[in-house]
C-alpha cells in the first residue's frame, strides 16, 4: 500500500526530469538573431574597392562617348598636394588628372558653391591676384599669368578649370560642358596660354561665343 502512495511522487519527479532536459535542449539548439543577420567582412571591403573603380570607369566613359570627341582613354583621382586660390573658397571639389588618345595629360579641377554670389566671389577674388606680378586681372580683357595653358568656366554654382602643359583645343571642352547634363548658361570662361593674350568667352542665347 506504501508503494502505491509514492508512485505519483515518482512519476512527478520523472516528468520533471524529462520536462527539464527538453527546455536545455531547445536552448542549446536556439537560433540567435545575431547568427543569421549578415555581418561586414573582407568582401564587402572588396565592393567598396570595385565600386571605386566602377566610378572612375563611369568618368572615361563619360568623355570617350561624348558627341564633342574628348578621346579621354584613362581618368585617375589626382593625389598632388598642390593647391588652387580657388580651394580656400570651397571645401568640395574634384581633382583628376585625365589623359587622352594622344598621351595628353589634363588636371582637370571642379569647386562646388552653395549658391551663384558664392561662386562668383571665389572667381572675383582669384581674378584679383591673377596677373604676371600677383595684381588685379580686368575682368573680360585682362590676360592671366600662367605657365601652363588652362581653361577656366564659371557657371551658376561652379568653377571648373583644366590644365595641361601643351596647348589643348579648348572649344572641344566648351562644346563638351554646353553639352553636360547640369549646364546652365556660363557666367565667365577664359583660355590661358604662356606669354599670349588671355582669350575670354561669353554665353548668348546658350552658344558660347568668344570677345
Amino acid at each position: 500500500m506504501r508503494a502505491f502512495t509514492k508512485l505519483p511522487i515518482y512519476l512527478f519527479g520523472l516528468m520533471f526530469l524529462v520536462v527539464n532536459s527538453c527546455n536545455q535542449h531547445q536552448e542549446k539548439d536556439a537560433v540567435t538573431l545575431d547568427s543569421i543577420r549578415p555581418h561586414s567582412g573582407k568582401k564587402h571591403v572588396q565592393n567598396s574597392a570595385g565600386e571605386q573603380q566602377d566610378t572612375l570607369r563611369k568618368y572615361v566613359n563619360y568623355y570617350a562617348n561624348d558627341s564633342a570627341f574628348m578621346q579621354i582613354s584613362k581618368v585617375r583621382l589626382d593625389s598632388t598636394p598642390s593647391l588652387h586660390f580657388i580651394d580656400r573658397f570651397s571645401a568640395t571639389r574634384q581633382k583628376w588628372i585625365l589623359q587622352d588618345s594622344n598621351n595628353v595629360f589634363y588636371q582637370y579641377k571642379q569647386w562646388h558653391f552653395k549658391d551663384s554670389s558664392a561662386c562668383l566671389e571665389a572667381f572675383y577674388n582669384w581674378l584679383d591676384q591673377a596677373g604676371r606680378q600677383k595684381e588685379s586681372v580686368k575682368l573680360l580683357e585682362g590676360s592671366i599669368s600662367s605657365s601652363n595653358y588652362g581653361l577656366m568656366i564659371v557657371g551658376q554654382r561652379e568653377v571648373l578649370f583644366v590644365e595641361a602643359p601643351r596647348n589643348f583645343n579648348h572649344k572641344k571642352w566648351l562644346l563638351w560642358y554646353s553639352g553636360t547634363k547640369d549646364y546652365f548658361p556660363i557666367k565667365y570662361a577664359l583660355f590661358v596660354q604662356p606669354k599670349k593674350r588671355t582669350k575670354w568667352f561669353k554665353s548668348n542665347n546658350n552658344q558660347i561665343e568668344a570677345l
